[in-house]
């Protein structure tokens, strides 16, 4: 509930993230311990760590789905328990792993935060989600009804979708929870440069397993067992030679692997 006489303002500005503990209510457990990060108008947060690592529990703090924890977060100018909780959430586009579509047209799903908007801006929208292409090879493009009724969508498709409607907010702050989980590499890369060109001014959190979608991040937390247990750019986490490093390896190996060995340029 909104706190008497809630700041009435759409939050934007600095996010300054810290917190000493967290529990879920009826958990015994701490769900979050000593998570600390700040980051600038703009800036570009990856974070990364195995699942039930605390990734999305920092994500749904920032959208106060859940309060009770020792420490502090301020979006701007406040914290954020002091906006009027309908403020705070015009101001932050999620896009989580399992994404909810409608059962209505593809325009309609897109533009649900903003029924009123005109065809341009839907579809900018789903060019910078790389699935504009994609719409205009269904039978009925951007009136194409997604759902039983309609067209089924892949699961890279359904989280392309999700991600236009969340730039069609043009939100403060975008977490992309990781939501590009479906996508090829390529067109990972083809969202991600969309996003930074679209939102150079905003700021954006990615949850990713992938570490190719936080690598260009200004910083990079990974998480362990509800907390930090390194934190830097992608240059500075490959110098630690830790966690990272290990898990960048890896992946570039995999990679390697799944192209048959083809030399990679």
């Amino acid at each position: 509930d909104d706190k008497f006489g809630a700041v009435e303002e759409r939050p934007s500005g600095k996010l300054a993230f810290h917190i000493d503990s967290f529990k879920f209510p009826d958990d015994e457990a701490v769900a979050l311990h000593n998570v600390h990060f700040e980051l600038n108008q703009g800036e570009t947060l990856g974070i990364v760590g195995k699942t039930g690592s605390g990734k999305t529990t920092i994500l749904k703090l920032l959208m106060r789905e859940f309060e009770g924890y020792d420490g502090s977060i301020q979006f701007g100018e406040h914290s954020i328990d002091e906006y009027r909780k309908t403020k705070l959430r015009e101001a932050i586009g999620y896009v989580p792993q399992d994404h909810f579509l409608f059962s209505t047209t593809i325009n309609n799903n897109i533009a649900f935060t903003n029924p009123n908007t005109n065809k341009e801006e839907v579809e900018h929208a789903a060019r910078v989600a790389n699935i504009h292409d994609d719409i205009l090879t269904f039978t009925e493009g951007y009136k194409t009804v997604v759902g039983e009724r309609g067209v089924s969508l892949s699961g890279g498709q359904k989280q392309r979708i999700s991600i236009a409607r969340a730039v069609m907010m043009k939100p403060e702050l975008l977490m992309l929870d990781d939501s590009l989980s479906a996508v090829d590499a390529k067109t990972e890369e083809a969202i991600l440069e969309a996003l930074k060109q679209e939102r150079k001014n905003a700021t954006t959190i990615i949850t990713s397993h992938r570490l190719s979608a936080i690598s260009h991040a200004h910083l990079i937390i990974v998480m362990e067992e509800g907390t930090i247990i390194e934190k830097g750019t992608h240059e500075e986490l490959m110098a630690l030679r830790g966690s990272y490093y290990e898990m960048y390896e890896l992946q570039q190996l995999e990679a390697l692997v799944e192209q048959g060995g083809e030399q990679r340029e």
